[in-house]
C-alpha cells in the first residue's frame, strides 16, 4: 500500500480554496489512513471507520483534490476482508484461473462478461457478476498470447501470437457446430481491427501494414522501418496511428500510401522539445487510445507518463505523470471523462480528465506488474491483470464500496470507538442505518 508523503499533502493543500474546513478534511484524512493500517483481523473496526470516514468526506466541506484518494483506498482495504474466500486466500475482487502472467483483457458488448487472455496459451470468458463462477475456456494453444482485442460488434476476438501470427475467434459458442476460428500464421508485431469493416490490420515483422479481410484478401496500406508496439485507428477518418519503441508516433492517412519510413512523424514539432525539463520523444511508446468523441490521443509510454494529443489540432494538450515505471495499457471511459493507465510500477489509476489538479485513485493490489486494464461498456467499474496471474474488478464510485460494507456488518461503532477514532467533541452518528 502506497501513502501520500508529507511533501504531496502540504503541495496540494495549497490549492484549498477558502470554502475547505481543514479540521473536517484532516478528520476524513486520518480516519481514512488509521483504517488502512489497521490489521486485517480487526474486520469490522477497520470497515466502520473507512466507511464513516466516508460518509464525513461525502457531506463535502472538505480538500477535494487530497482527501478523495485516501477516502478510496480505505474503503478498498477494509472490503478486502469482508467476504474473503479462506480456502482459496483470495479477496472478493480477485479471481484467478490462469497458470501464468494475465497479457490482456477486454469486453464485448454484455458489460456482464469479459474476455482474459494469458502466457500460458488460453483465453477465458468471465461472469463479471458471478466472479465465483469457473469461466468458459473459448480458445487454447501452445502459443503466447501476446494481447486481445475484440472486434467493434463484439462478435469476433482478435488473438495476437508472440512472435507468431493470430487468430480470429467467434465470441458466440453456445451453438453446436464446430466452432470457425480463423488462423493467420504470418507473423506479426502487432495489429489491430478496422472499425465498422470485416477487415484487420498488420503490421509484419519486416515493417510493411497490411490491410487484410476476413476472406483471406490482403493490400499493403504502408511500410514502417520502426519497431511497432501498438496500432490505433481513428474510427472517424481512418487514420492509422502506430506507436512505436523509438518513441515516434507515425500517421497513416486516407488515402493511404505505401513509403518508405518515416511516413510522418505527427509529434516532429515537439518531441525534441524540452517540457519540464526533460526531452520528448525519446521514450518507447507501449499503448494508445483515442477518445470517444474522437478529439484526444492518449498515448502511454516507457518513462511512465501518459501524453495527450489533441488530433484536430496536432498539438500538445498535457501530459500525465505519476507512474514509478512503464506504462503498459491505457484506456478512456466510455464518458471519455476518466482515463485508466496500468503500469510495471504494480498499479493502475484512474485520472479524471476534467480536472487536472486532482490526485488519481490508485488501484494497488496486484503483486507484480499490471499489463492491462480495461473499463465495462458503461464505465462504472474496471478490470485489471498481470503479473501475479490474477484479475481483479473495481468500482470507479466510492459510493459502491462504502455500501457494500453495511451488507456485512451488523454493528455500529460503540461510544469508546466513537470517541477514538472520530473524537469526542463530534456528535455520535450512525454509520450504518437499518
Amino acid at each position: 500500500m502506497r501513502f501520500l508523503t508529507t511533501t504531496t499533502l502540504l503541495s496540494f493543500a495549497l490549492l484549498s480554496s477558502a470554502q475547505v474546513n481543514p479540521t473536517t478534511t484532516e478528520l476524513v484524512m486520518s480516519m481514512s489512513q488509521r483504517s488502512l493500517v489497521m490489521p486485517g483481523y480487526l474486520t469490522n473496526l477497520k470497515a466502520l471507520v473507512a466507511r464513516q470516514a466516508y460518509e464525513f468526506w461525502k457531506e463535502g466541506n472538505t480538500e477535494p483534490y487530497v482527501s478523495h484518494l485516501n477516502v478510496y483506498q480505505a474503503l478498498y482495504e477494509a472490503n478486502k476482508y469482508l467476504g474473503y474466500d479462506t480456502v482459496r486466500n483470495m479477496a472478493y475482487n480477485q479471481v484467478g484461473m490462469h497458470s501464468n502472467t494475465v497479457t490482456s483483457l477486454a469486453f464485448g458488448k454484455d458489460s456482464n462478461h469479459y474476455y482474459s487472455s494469458s502466457t500460458d496459451g488460453k483465453i477465458l470468458k468471465w461472469d463479471l457478476e458471478n466472479p465465483r463462477s469457473i469461466p468458459q475456456t473459448i480458445y487454447e494453444s501452445d502459443k503466447i498470447i501476446q494481447s486481445i482485442e475484440m472486434s467493434k460488434d463484439g462478435k469476433v476476438l482478435m488473438a495476437i501470437f508472440y512472435q507468431e501470427g493470430l487468430a480470429l475467434i467467434p465470441t458466440d459458442q453456445n451453438i453446436q457446430d464446430d466452432i470457425k476460428i480463423l488462423e493467420d500464421p504470418q507473423p506479426v508485431q502487432t495489429a489491430t481491427f478496422i472499425p465498422d469493416e470485416r477487415k484487420y490490420l498488420t503490421v509484419a515483422k519486416t515493417g510493411e501494414l497490411v490491410l487484410k479481410g476476413f476472406d483471406a484478401k490482403s493490400e499493403q496500406v504502408g511500410k514502417t522501418a520502426l519497431k511497432v508496439n501498438q496500432l490505433k485507428v481513428d474510427e472517424q477518418d481512418g487514420t492509422i496511428y502506430a506507436g512505436t519503441e523509438q518513441g515516434v508516433l507515425e500517421a497513416w492517412e486516407k488515402p493511404y500510401e505505401v513509403k518508405e519510413s518515416p511516413i510522418e512523424d505527427i509529434m516532429k514539432n515537439w518531441r525534441q522539445q524540452s517540457y519540464f525539463g526533460y526531452e520528448m520523444g525519446t521514450f518507447a511508446i507501449n499503448c494508445l487510445d483515442i477518445s470517444p468523441d474522437g478529439k484526444t490521443l492518449a498515448i502511454g509510454r516507457d518513462r511512465g507518463d501518459v501524453i495527450l494529443w489533441s488530433i484536430p489540432k496536432r498539438a500538445l494538450i498535457r501530459i500525465i505523470s505519476g507512474h514509478q515505471s512503464t506504462v503498459t495499457d491505457i484506456q478512456f471511459a466510455p464518458n471519455g471523462n476518466l482515463l485508466l493507465t496500468t503500469s510495471r510500477d504494480g498499479t493502475a489509476r484512474i485520472w479524471d480528465l476534467t480536472d487536472s489538479r486532482k490526485l488519481p485513485i490508485i488501484l494497488d493490489d496486484h503483486d507484480d506488474w499490471v499489463l492491462t486494464g480495461s473499463f465495462n461498456p458503461t464505465g462504472t467499474q474496471v478490470i485489471t491483470g498481470g503479473g501475479d496471474e490474477y484479475i481483479r474488478t473495481w468500482p470507479v464510485d466510492p459510493a459502491i464500496l462504502a455500501s457494500r460494507i453495511c451488507t456485512f456488518i451488523n454493528r455500529n461503532l460503540t461510544q469508546d470507538e466513537w470517541a477514538e477514532f472520530v473524537g469526542r467533541d463530534i456528535p455520535y452518528s450512525v454509520t450504518c442505518s437499518d
